[in-house]
């Protein structure tokens, strides 16, 4: 079994209830599963201001199931997450562009015995990043844009059309703070002051100062090209692109029902309780000093 197989099973046992209640679901018409398309898509609808109309409930996850729930680089398939291509456009080889203290630190998150770190399967916020799979359902009142992403967290981002600036830089934020804006057709959001606490995947991150800059097109009316750039010079040797594993489709067959329902999240996960008794074995800890710190 190879070394990035055996570190998918260690994703598996941080985000399993995720993955496996998100595939089971589908079948009933929620979760990440492909959209069943009634009909040809249409023009893009606009509202009647002319801006594009995106309201509605949007997938990245395609006909595969999950494959980037946790990792954005090329990978292997493994335990609920199929192979899947890098999602990175720029740079070209499809590598996050790490200096190489942020790689190091990368690599040691990633070590199996310190999985436990891992925000998701606490709960917590998930990085805009691991965010394209799961589904966004989007709603407009007045000049805020809501969307609120399928995750176990049920995470719901609430941008203001009529705001200009970020807030000052001691505001602090797990999915940071954002200005919203049109460009033509393209809805911008450009997010700002995070906390730092945010994974983008198995492992990876960015830091507290990074600035993200996400891309929303609708192409038609059935689907939305979505791309983010991360500029973060204390991480990262350079900006670097990345997009959804496919494009986000709209899922027309969704009811309120569906799109009300509640998760739990993995709170009282058994395997939870290994990764942390794993964790506290290997360092001597009773409670992991990066998740203490944070407090």
């Amino acid at each position: 079994m190879s070394t990035l197989v055996r570190r998918l099973l260690t994703i598996a046992a941080l985000v399993g209830v995720v993955v496996i209640t998100s595939i089971s679901v589908a079948a009933q018409g929620r979760g990440g599963g492909p959209p069943a398309a009634a009909k040809p898509p249409g023009p893009v609808p606009r509202t009647a201001d002319g801006k594009p109309d995106l309201r509605g409930v949007w997938s990245g996850a395609g006909r595969v199931g999950f494959t980037h729930s946790a990792l954005i680089e090329e990978h292997e398939g493994g335990f609920g997450i199929a192979a899947g291509r890098s999602l990175i456009l720029d740079p070209k080889d499809g590598k996050i562009p790490y200096k190489p203290a942020a790689l190091e630190e990368r690599n040691r998150r990633r070590d199996d015995v310190n999985a436990y770190e891992d925000r998701a399967s606490h709960c917590e916020a998930y990085g805009s990043a691991r965010l394209h799979q799961f589904t966004h359902d989007i709603q407009y009142v007045g000049d805020l844009i809501i969307i609120e992403s399928g995750t176990p967290t049920r995470q719901a981002r609430i941008f203001d059309l009529k705001k200009t600036k970020h807030l000052p830089d001691t505001y602090r934020f797990w999915m940071g703070d954002s200005i919203a804006r049109w460009e033509g057709d393209t809805l911008v959001i450009e997010t700002t002051n995070f906390n730092g606490k945010t994974w983008m995947g198995f492992g990876d991150y960015h830091g507290p100062n990074a600035v993200l800059v996400e891309r929303w097109t609708m192409t038609d009316s059935d689907t939305i090209k979505w791309t983010q750039t991360i500029t973060d010079p204390e991480t990262f040797t350079q900006p670097w692109t990345m997009d959804s594993a496919f494009p986000l489709a709209r899922r027309p067959n969704l009811t309120a029902a569906d799109r009300d329902n509640e998760d739990d999240c993995n709170e009282g996960n058994v395997q939870v309780r290994h990764l942390k008794n794993t964790y506290e074995k290997e360092h001597g800890l009773a409670v992991p000093k990066p998740l203490a710190t944070w407090r």
